[in-house]
């Protein structure tokens, strides 16, 4: 077995899960929860071996083109997750996030997956570092996009098998609050990467730029929560909101436009 037949294998056990939470949300029963939070853990198991499989063959995080990126991107998410499942027990909640999940996957799945030589300028420890934060930030991010949907769902259809929109609200505001804390540790890594690498702290490419409106749209965000306008609905349309720009900050860019980012 090599490292890509773990990663599918992975990605069949998440959508188990998926099925088995659908079925739980219109025939509950808590065995059906257990296996597919079972699920879950086994397929994040088998994406981790993978993911130091390919360190190990690479020697470094291997994070250098789109496969690897979603990869990683999804790996952070199933973490983020299991995180706030084993803490607050969000169940069926599952379902939400463990979609989006495979929908990384499903834009990994086909792409080269080969793994590339590095270049000086991203042979160091700050590389790593700074990769590995942002998309663990990026993670939280997509957990707060998925909680302020279920947010908007729950609020429609008031189901006992969800959180309410109390215990929503809370875990949607530690999901932005912990993804900004991962995303400025990571913005302050790579200025001092850039300045390591290329002799400045940062740079006025649109991948830099954007990256900073990302970090300043969630910096609001951990504001809003204590404005009252923002209660209530508000708050969950932003999570949703600042998703979208993550997601053009992450690929939009790099499919669509030109820069000089060295992972664009």
């Amino acid at each position: 077995m090599n490292n890509l037949q773990l990663f599918h294998l992975a990605a069949v056990l998440y959508l188990l899960a998926v099925l088995a939470y659908l079925w739980h949300f219109f025939r509950p029963s808590a065995l059906v929860r257990k296996t597919a939070f079972g699920l879950i853990l086994g397929g994040f198991t088998l994406q981790t071996a993978c993911l130091l499989w390919r360190w190990q063959l690479a020697g470094f995080l291997p994070v250098t083109n789109l496969f690897s990126t979603l990869f990683f991107f999804s790996w952070a998410l199933a973490c983020c997750y299991i995180y706030f499942d084993l803490r607050y027990r969000i169940g069926a909640s599952g379902l939400f996030v463990m979609l989006l999940n495979l929908l990384l996957i499903g834009f990994a799945v086909g792409r080269d997956s080969s793994l590339p030589t590095l270049i000086p300028s991203l042979d160091t420890i700050y590389f790593s570092t700074h990769i590995a934060l942002s998309f663990l930030g990026y993670a939280f991010f997509a957990m707060a996009f998925s909680l302020g949907v279920l947010y908007l769902f729950q609020q429609r259809i008031n189901s006992p098998l969800l959180p309410d929109r109390i215990l929503l609200r809370k875990l949607n505001e530690e999901a932005i609050f912990l993804g900004f804390v991962l995303f400025t540790l990571c913005m302050l890594i790579g200025g001092i990467w850039a300045y390591e690498a290329w002799g400045y702290w940062f740079s006025w490419n649109i991948k830099g730029v954007w990256s900073f409106l990302v970090w300043l749209f969630y910096a609001g965000m951990c504001h809003a929560k204590f404005i009252r306008r923002w209660q209530g609905t508000g708050y969950p349309l932003l999570s949703i909101l600042g998703f979208g720009v993550v997601l053009f900050t992450y690929l939009g860019i790099g499919l669509l436009l030109e820069s000089n980012h060295p992972l664009s």
